[in-house]
């Protein structure tokens, strides 16, 4: 496995649900409205990127430098910023110090609440209840959508079948519940969390807990086509080559 690799999967798919988080959950909600910052991660070598907090709502994106950064932090590695993510160590902070503490100096600051509790969720930790499990689903499905666009653009082995892509929109599905979009445009993959309205290729899961099952390792994909639980339409070859990228998403998302 590639620290750089998953660095930008940590940034951009991991720490990107928080986008999702703060939509379905009330509390997380709750505290993103509390706080209106940019943080900045400046990966070298690797991933370089701007969160987003703004009345409530929350966007990870690469760094656009018209946004201006209230936080800048710097890792000197990618295996020091995964080190920050599996909160083993702390960034250094080149801008904004003092709101570098308030916001995710301690384990109770408010970055890092948000940011563990909807680990433990993803992670099944503490969903014991019909609500948390169906949470936990939906964001292992946004963060196994996004890291598909890293690993597919960033990986070696997952970089040779993200070419093969045809350009277009391929659609992921829950359905009636969650929908995630990965497109190739100019050699590259790009995950948004919407549906898109012409997608050339579909791959739809007939409930959460057809996804909930095969992202978690209890079902197979051929079983769960066999059994009409996941529909795979459209461009066969854009469906095949995302496959691909797809069977790497474990290595890197855990």
């Amino acid at each position: 496995m590639s620290a750089r690799v998953k660095a930008y999967v940590n940034l951009f798919a991991a720490m990107g649900v928080l986008q999702k988080y703060v939509e379905l959950d009330e509390e997380a909600k709750k505290i993103a409205k509390e706080h209106n910052i940019v943080v900045r991660f400046k990966v070298k070598g690797g991933p370089d990127g701007q969160v987003i907090f703004k009345d409530g709502a929350v966007k990870v994106i690469p760094t656009d430098e018209s946004i201006s950064s209230d936080v800048v932090l710097y890792c000197p590695t990618a295996d020091k910023f995964n080190d920050v993510v599996d909160g083993k160590g702390m960034p250094i902070p080149v801008k904004g110090l003092f709101k570098t503490l308030a916001f995710m100096g301690k384990p109770e600051s408010p970055f890092n609440v948000l940011t563990g509790r909807m680990a433990d969720i993803m992670r099944g930790k503490g969903t014991d209840t019909p609500e948390l499990q169906k949470l936990s689903t939906l964001l292992a499905f946004y963060a196994m959508s996004a890291a598909i666009a890293q690993i597919g653009n960033e990986d070696e082995i997952g970089a040779l079948a993200g070419k093969r892509i045809p350009d277009g929109d391929i659609s992921l599905e829950i359905k009636d519940a969650a929908y995630a979009t990965i497109t190739k445009k100019d050699g590259k993959l790009t995950c948004r969390f919407e549906k898109t309205a012409n997608p050339r290729a579909v791959m739809a899961f007939d409930s959460i807990q057809t996804a909930g099952d095969l992202i978690n390792g209890k079902a197979d994909a051929m079983s769960c086509i066999s059994m009409g639980q996941l529909e795979m339409k459209g461009y066969i070859p854009m469906l095949d080559n995302l496959n691909k990228v797809l069977n790497l998403v474990p290595k890197y998302l855990s």
